[in-house]
């Protein structure tokens, strides 16, 4: 019985199963445009992960040419979906002013959202404002009413 075939076929097979279906591991791993293409995928299909993966990758210019429209059309997707770090994403545009007129307002209102849903970052995004004076307490009521209307099954 020969075994170098049978040891060849199966080396073979564990490096085909070996490559991973999972958009993290080549993202991680600096593979940006077989990230994207897996993400595409799954965000296609209503993926809120996948849809800010893509607007990260869109933001930065990661295997794609940076284009900041489609990161806010993919962060907005994931936001809207109640996905707390698209909601932290789509604020810093706001407040930075990125493919999107500067709006503290709307910012705090995303970063309220995606402190609601668990991000930790965003809540020091609100307080910075507050702190720096870019929003008052009284704009700060008003974006978390925004938000409230906006994801009234989301955050209570």
């Amino acid at each position: 019985m020969q075994l170098f075939p049978i040891v060849i076929l199966l080396l073979f097979l564990s490096l085909a199963c070996s490559q991973s279906s999972d958009p993290k591991h080549y993202f991680y791993k600096g593979q940006y445009k077989k990230a994207f293409l897996l993400w595409k995928s799954l965000a296609s299909g209503g993926d809120s992960a996948s849809q800010n993966y893509l607007g990260i990758q869109y933001y930065l210019g990661l295997g794609v040419e940076r284009n900041l429209e489609l990161a806010k059309k993919w962060y907005e997707k994931a936001a809207s979906q109640g996905f707390a770090d698209a909601q932290y994403n789509l604020g810093v545009m706001y407040e930075n002013g990125e493919f999107v007129e500067q709006d503290f307002i709307t910012a705090s209102m995303w970063f309220y959202a995606a402190s609601k849903n668990g991000n930790k970052n965003a809540k020091k995004r609100i307080d910075n404002l507050l702190n720096d004076d870019k929003l008052f307490p009284n704009q700060y009521n008003h974006a978390k009413t925004l938000a409230e209307e906006y994801f009234t099954t989301e955050i209570k």
